[in-house]
């Protein structure tokens, strides 16, 4: 989802891993997802059927999960089947598919909820329910200003949408967001990992993890997926400019910064060649890390 804003990939990635495994429990259909991506409010149009959830508190919107009619009633056969064993498939939507598609869709949202409740943003959600009436739907699109959309594919039965219509945002929100980076510390020294954990703390951020040279910065980057990377460039068993050239060949966009005691132009060449968001140079002191660190955060 790259094409999206951190706050849209933020909200967004609980729904999209609570749809994709809910219909492999719940309607035994294997699906993917295509990129997310920012939607025309003024194009926007109503597939048919949608299942519905409003959001109040620092978001006020509505998650939609958006169905062609073909699409919902598969989804509802496959739901019911699952669900209560009942062998019959219906050829339209009534009142039984509407009920199995909206349990599927508080199922992920109920989830997705618990998910969204570690990031601390304020985002209430009204229990879902099944829309199939353009009237209604016109009147949830009423002061949208934005709205984020997810293309999810279900294998050998065809496609709906996920949409988050976004009428309000609270400032709260991203702040909240912004703070709860992964932040990934590498340095051989235990008293600088120390002492920038101990700034980034004060700016905000508590979410960081260490690693004490470059081969230990790979392992964890890949098993952390870090939003955030300082690391020392001169370490033992591997520099961090050789990790920041491993890195780089399966990741170009987590920003990473460097630091180094000595400042090698040679050195700070080759790391800008391969990408870096700005190159710290040692000491970081108690009167200056915080503020240093800040520029590269914000």
């Amino acid at each position: 989802m790259s094409s999206l804003t951190k706050i849209h990939n933020q909200i967004l990635q609980p729904f999209v891993n609570e749809t994709l495994e809910n219909l492999a429990s719940m309607a035994k259909m294997n699906g993917h997802c295509d990129e997310g991506f920012p939607d025309d409010v003024e194009k926007f149009r109503f597939k048919g059927y949608a299942i519905c959830a409003e959001t109040f508190g620092h978001i006020d919107g509505v998650v939609l999960m958006h169905h062609y009619s073909e699409t919902a009633i598969a989804m509802g056969n496959a739901i019911r089947k699952c669900i209560l064993g009942d062998e019959h498939a219906y050829e339209e939507i009534n009142d039984e598919m509407a009920d199995a598609l909206a349990e599927w869709g508080n199922t992920v949202v109920g989830r997705a909820t618990k998910s969204l409740a570690a990031y601390h943003l304020g985002i209430q959600f009204e229990p879902p329910y099944f829309v199939y009436d353009t009237d209604v739907m016109a009147s949830l699109l009423t002061g949208v200003k934005d709205i984020i959309t997810v293309p999810v594919h279900i294998d050998n039965v065809g496609r709906f949408y996920f949409n988050y219509l976004i009428r309000n945002v609270n400032e709260e929100v991203s702040n909240n967001i912004e703070k709860s980076k992964k932040i990934l510390v590498v340095d051989d020294m235990k008293m600088v990992r120390s002492s920038m954990k101990r700034f980034l703390k004060k700016l905000g951020y508590n979410n960081v993890i260490e690693a004490t040279n470059g081969f230990e910065a790979i392992e964890k980057f890949t098993s952390e997926s870090p939003d955030f990377l300082f690391m020392d460039v001169v370490m033992p068993e591997l520099n961090g400019n050789e990790a920041l050239r491993q890195i780089r060949e399966k990741d170009q966009e987590t920003p990473i910064v460097m630091l180094s005691s000595v400042a090698d132009q040679e050195v700070i060449d080759q790391c800008e060649s391969l990408g870096i968001s700005g190159y710290i140079i040692k000491p970081l002191t108690i009167d200056n890390g915080p503020e240093t660190l800040s520029r590269f955060l914000s």
